[in-house]
């Protein structure tokens, strides 16, 4: 099997006004956005904080398929022990979420920009919203104390970039099809529907499209239906244990 390559741009589409923080206050605004060049920047959503949601989204989908997933943070004695049994080649590894985005054994694979403003007048909608200030010990509302925090509007559209790049023999393929990692990360991020700070309060609603035009694996132009294809026609032709068990068979076949 040969190295794999995946390049694409995609867009973030502000449903509704959303804060992704810079940890910085000033004396107006106790949380400032993120920004690119400091206060005077336009907001942008870092590529760390969209590859660690993916991560978690990925990881959250393949326990729903039925497969394998390991903490990479771990913290209790469990998950330790499993990142020791689990630390090898991923051409070896049984865990899909680690052979798309990398190991400590192997290092990354997959890699996100920064997501920014594509238009010029999307950088400066911003407003400061002012509520009750929490003790975040007790729970409850601090008596004459106010918290302000600073969104950007909705309607604005962020623009970032995900390059994939992946050694021979460490992804899942039926034949010369698709890559079912790709085709994992793609279900992911077409699924994400909020995105930064407050989401339990409403804020940060998206939508994600993936601009087909960029989409090239291996160097050739592909569709976003022929690349979901093949994983969707196996998701549907194997149920429970079958699809697992189909899973380990072609992966002992790419790894004999």
């Amino acid at each position: 099997m040969d190295p794999q390559r995946l390049d694409l741009s995609y867009d973030i589409i502000w449903e509704g006004r959303w804060h992704v923080g810079s940890g910085y206050q000033s004396a107006a605004v106790d949380r400032l956005l993120r920004r690119f060049g400091g206060v005077d920047g336009v907001p942008f959503v870092p590529g760390s904080q969209i590859k660690g949601v993916l991560r978690y989204q990925c990881e959250r989908l393949a326990v729903v398929l039925g497969l394998e997933v390991v903490n990479p943070h771990a913290v209790i004695e469990d998950d330790k022990n499993h990142l020791v049994r689990f630390f090898k080649p991923l051409r070896q590894s049984p865990l899909i979420v680690d052979r798309l985005f990398g190991s400590r054994y192997q290092g990354e694979c997959l890699y996100v920009t920064n997501a920014g403003p594509v238009l010029p007048k999307d950088t400066t909608n911003t407003s400061i919203q002012t509520r009750t200030a929490m003790d975040r010990l007790t729970g409850t509302v601090m008596e004459q104390h106010l918290f302000t925090t600073e969104f950007s509007e909705r309607n604005v559209r962020l623009q970032g970039s995900i390059r994939a790049r992946h050694p021979a023999g460490v992804l899942t393929q039926d034949g010369d099809e698709f890559p079912y990692e790709y085709a994992l990360l793609f279900s992911t991020l077409l699924a994400l529907d909020s995105l930064g700070g407050d989401k339990s309060a409403g804020m940060g609603r998206c939508k994600i499209k993936i601009n087909e035009e960029s989409l090239c694996w291996n160097g050739d132009p592909i569709s976003l239906d022929d690349a979901l294809l093949g994983f969707q026609e196996a998701l549907s032709s194997f149920q429970g244990e079958e699809w697992i068990k189909w899973i380990d068979e072609l992966r002992m076949g790419a790894t004999s």
